[in-house]
């Protein structure tokens, strides 16, 4: 008896702690959660986030200048004749890619020979082409396409020839990584068995073998959980594989905060006999990022001691003899690493300074620079085990992309002529970096856009935006003409490149993840003091914006200072980070934030939760929180839950909380139209 009362004693004092929050300092609210209902409650939720959005957009479509900015976006994101080029595969004397136009607005699929006659491969119905995989002898492609925005994709085979679709069409894609046999046919792909019952994270990421014209419920598992050391389907959510003549390596990486890889070595003729066996060569703790197979060589890029990188490679006849290192850089970040029949390729940065170099299979030690025109940044590599030849992707913020070509032997760079580029639109503006101080010493990388010869005169419109997690690089990776709308107005574009993301190396992520979360905080709120400070505006006209991760840094620099702002907007944000393991891809982002099941971490989770460092009594700047009801990554009570403190808090203050809410949108969506409509009206921008 005395056990029951115990456990009924616990059950209370358990549901009691659920339905609190730790007070974070003596300004917290009450240690009540009044909102924790939209964690549970999802119809309830929903409901609400959608009656809210309706009234928001009434007001935002009530504004008078709403249908000129959506006129001007229009215009500004319409291809022309300026088609979108991606996934650009080289292959024999074809090459195939994805196109998207403004006639056609979706990625189609293309070849082009060597004579430059291109074809129309395949124009889905429905569904978004992400990704493309031509067979080595040119036959067939495999492409992954999705449905409705989801995040579970198919493969399905066309021939080239004929433009007919084989009957072979598999399901549960979650990451599309297809290596086509020598047979050429039948392929090597990545599949997750829970991936079409919607509980593809607690499912089994494994390597299958498909044969043309097979059923795919008989295919091979040749790599999967049966392989690996320490397996957890939670996270280890991305396998891929590589082949040469005589082996095959399969690499294992965590899904979301993976930085390092585990390797495992076979030889590859076998590989279509069951039960396969896999040696690990390369574990996580050896800073393995990436890696090249070529002949029996494996080339390796892994993380230094000076936050940078080192390239070696590995013996594959000889595993246990020592690494030959290669080529070794301090404090910068591997942004492209790709090998042609004769080379590899890298592009990185190296103290600041941007690089873009070949270096030579037959003399390894002599690196070859090629030119990058000054400020502008190779964003892809596009090459082929048996072309000498690569293309890459050359832009920077104010330059559309533009594909060279580029020929090792002449040295000769030439315009690929794959697509029409004008630079026309940015004439008139520029970019610049500035390097603001944090609060330990840390320099942070500022990068600034606007109009060139503009006045420091303390009220230009400044639009503060900011990423920093899982070591991602937000330097130039896209152009963006829709940033124009802001441009166009007098504004200012600046993009904080703070700790956590991966601008400056390894290091750089490190000292923004974990207990160094605030460090990206922090950083933000120095870049937001910089350009108030320097008289690039002021706070009635400086507004910021973040998504997903960058969601943190955003709502916490809101709770923090919101006398800096005079507006924020969150898409799919994480606000409430203490309750992190609550939301889908909670569990896989311990190793990036911390877990709320480790008393320090849990600490370190509240520090930077910016639900939970909301206060009383504080009047804080307007809010616009932007979501899909269908995010299967950060549940959309994160900002519900946010929205309804803060509106709570400012409750005597109209029109000051704004939730824009779809019932069919996922965790990637877009509302940049209603972004640049509510900070015009916050900046007090005329139209």
């Amino acid at each position: 008896m005395f056990w029951l009362k115990k456990s009924f004693f616990i059950i209370i004092v358990f549901l009691s702690l659920v339905n609190c929050i730790s007070c974070v300092s003596n300004n917290s609210y009450s240690s009540v959660d009044n909102y924790g209902w939209m964690e549970t409650d999802q119809v309830r939720t929903n409901e609400w986030l959608l009656a809210n959005s309706q009234e928001s957009e009434k007001i935002l479509d009530a504004l008078p200048w709403k249908a000129s900015i959506e006129k001007r976006y229009r215009e500004l994101t319409a291809y022309g004749t300026e088609p979108i080029i991606c996934c650009i595969k080289l292959n024999g004397n074809n090459t195939f890619y994805l196109k998207r136009t403004s006639e056609h607005p979706y990625n189609r699929l293309f070849v082009k020979d060597r004579f430059g006659k291109e074809r129309l491969l395949v124009d889905p119905p429905v569904g978004y082409i992400y990704n493309l995989y031509p067979s080595n002898d040119g036959k067939y492609v495999a492409y992954a396409i999705s449905e409705n925005d989801s995040e579970i994709s198919s493969i399905k085979v066309i021939n080239v020839k004929t433009r007919a679709h084989l009957a072979d069409s598999l399901s549960g894609i979650t990451v599309s990584n297809l290596v086509w046999a020598n047979d050429n046919l039948s392929f090597f792909y990545h599949r997750n068995n829970f991936a079409d019952s919607g509980h593809r994270k607690s499912g089994t990421e494994e390597l299958y073998l498909h044969r043309l014209g097979s059923n795919s419920d008989k295919d091979l598992a040749i790599f999967g959980k049966a392989n690996i050391e320490n397996y957890q389907a939670n996270i280890d959510q991305y396998t891929y594989l590589s082949l040469s003549a005589n082996w095959a390596v399969a690499s294992v990486e965590s899904s979301i905060s993976g930085d390092t890889i585990d390797l495992y070595l076979t030889d590859s003729t076998s590989l279509n006999l069951e039960n396969k066996h896999w040696k690990k060569i390369i574990d996580r703790k050896q800073k393995v990022t990436n890696f090249l197979l070529r002949d029996n060589w494996l080339y390796l890029a892994k993380y230094n001691n000076f936050s940078g990188y080192t390239l070696s490679r590995l013996d594959l006849n000889h595993i246990d003899s020592p690494e030959e290192k290669i080529i070794e850089w301090k404090k910068g970040e591997l942004t492209c690493f790709a090998a042609s029949k004769d080379a590899i390729y890298l592009a990185y940065y190296e103290s600041g300074k941007y690089k873009f170099v070949a270096i030579p299979f037959a003399d390894l030690h002599n690196s070859k620079s090629i030119p990058v025109s000054d400020g502008n940044e190779v964003t892809a590599i596009f090459s082929s085990s048996d072309h000498k030849e690569i293309l890459f992707t050359q832009q920077n913020w104010n330059i559309p992309p533009k594909i060279w070509q580029y020929d090792p032997d002449s040295q000769l760079i030439e315009d690929s002529k794959i697509i029409k580029t004008d630079a026309s639109l940015f004439a008139d503006y520029e970019s610049e970096q500035k390097w603001v101080k944090s609060n330990d010493g840390e320099l942070i990388p500022l990068t600034l856009i606007h109009r060139k010869g503009i006045k420091l005169v303390g009220n230009n419109p400044t639009w503060l935006t900011a990423y920093g997690a899982y070591g991602e690089n937000s330097y130039p990776n896209y152009y963006d003409t829709a940033r124009l709308i802001w441009l166009e107005k007098g504004g200012i574009i600046a993009i904080a490149h703070i700790r956590g993301g991966g601008e400056l190396g390894p290091k750089w992520h490190h000292d923004g993840k974990g207990k160094n979360k605030i460090n990206s905080v922090n950083d933000f709120i120095k870049c937001a003091k910089y350009l108030i400070d320097h008289r690039y505006t002021n706070s009635s006209k400086l507004v910021i914006s973040g998504a997903s991760a960058g969601g943190i840094v955003i709502g916490s620099a809101l709770a923090r200072h919101p006398e800096l702002f005079a507006a924020a907007s969150i898409t799919s944000g994480m606000l409430n980070m203490s309750r992190l393991d609550q939301i889908p891809i909670g569990s896989v982002n311990f190793a990036e934030f911390g877990s709320p099941f480790n008393k320090q971490e849990f600490k370190n989770l509240q520090t930077i939760d910016a639900y939970l460092n909301l206060r009383e009594g504080v009047n804080y700047p307007p809010v616009m929180l932007s979501v899909g009801l269908q995010d299967a990554r950060v549940s959309p009570w994160q900002s519900a839950k946010f929205a309804a403190r803060l509106g709570e808090i400012n409750r005597s203050q109209n029109e000051n909380v704004f939730i824009i809410a779809n019932q069919e949108d996922g965790h990637f969506i877009n509302y940049f139209v209603d972004m640049m409509v509510f900070f015009m009206w916050k900046t007090n921008i005329s139209d």
